[in-house]
């Protein structure tokens, strides 16, 4: 059994707790081992970078991957914005001695920092081989079409995350394939939801996560895959803004890729935390459990959201 560190973040303690559970739920299921960081502290997320101070956005971070490297050689950050704040952070705890000084002042010994970083995808790209997914999900997941969706931060900046092609990334695809689903081209696939820009511009937000939506449902996708807590936010709870904001009729549930997963290897919605969603699935479950049809659905109702949307 292969180890792990696991670096959860705020987001999956939080308001992300449902993509937390569904990594546990699938990682034990396939007898991966993850050993959560003791004491982990915040990456920084978005304002520690800004911070007048200049290096704390480094130093935040940079405490994660010193703890972690004591215990593994690779660690793995299911947040899409902490693995972002972790691949910089070592990218300049490489580039500058005076960063790494001032780390070894405050952590009182040599900073350790070259773990290996990887995100949710790369994690099970790694861990998990195509063949036996195949083998385990049976094609639980046929003739469901999803979207995949990265969002800015798994790729970019590219000169550093060094991760896919910023552009045009396609590596959620193989995984996807082996369970049956269909994951076609899906041209909004990089573009930027908005990100943290919902408590200063929100109508930035609502604009640009409505064309990713909007682009999703017009295709016939059945679902949205993401990595994201930021992009899940932006896209599942303020769909309902965006329809009362823009006059839409947008209705399309947006998972995160560590459920779609749970799905295809048999476990309940409720399980991998897809009723705490605020757009129903309703539809995409009926549809799996009977074998991809479209007008599958038998009156019961599987469950919608208990999570309100944010304002």
């Amino acid at each position: 059994m292969t180890g792990y560190s696991y670096f959860p973040g705020c987001s999956l303690t939080g308001s992300a707790g449902e993509y937390d559970a569904s990594f546990r739920l699938v990682t034990r299921e396939l007898g991966i081992q993850l050993d959560e960081i003791e004491d982990w502290n915040c990456c920084g997320a978005s304002p520690a970078p800004h911070h007048w101070g200049g290096n704390l956005g480094v130093l935040l971070p940079a405490r994660n991957l010193h703890l972690a490297s004591a215990s593994h050689e690779a660690m793995v950050a299911p947040c899409a914005g902490c693995y972002n704040r972790f691949k910089n952070a070592q990218y300049q705890l490489e580039q500058s001695e005076d960063i790494r000084m001032q780390a070894e002042r405050i952590f009182g010994e040599p900073v350790r920092y070259q773990t290996e970083i990887l995100n949710l995808v790369q994690f099970f790209g790694r861990a998990v081989q195509p063949e036996a997914l195949a083998e385990r999900a049976q094609g639980r997941m046929a003739g469901i079409k999803l979207a995949t969706y990265y969002g800015c931060l798994l790729t970019r900046p590219a000169s550093i995350l060094k991760f896919d092609n910023p552009r045009n990334p396609a590596s959620m695809k193989p995984l996807l394939w082996a369970t049956g689903a269909q994951a076609t081209h899906f041209p909004f696939k990089s573009e930027c939801c908005g990100s943290y820009m919902g408590l200063a511009k929100k109508e930035i937000v609502l604009r640009a996560s409505r064309r990713i939506i909007e682009v999703a449902q017009d295709m016939g996708f059945d679902a949205i895959v993401t990595v994201c807590p930021l992009c899940h936010q932006n896209l599942d709870l303020r769909q309902e803004q965006i329809n009362k904001t823009f006059g839409t009729s947008l209705d399309i549930p947006v998972l995160y890729f560590s459920q779609v997963l749970g799905l295809a290897l048999g476990f309940k919605a409720d399980d991998l935390g897809i009723l705490a969603h605020v757009v129903s699935a309703r539809k995409l479950i009926a549809k799996i459990e009977r074998g991809g049809d479209p007008d599958a659905l038998d009156g019961k109702e599987i469950g919608r959201g208990s999570r309100k949307a944010v304002s």
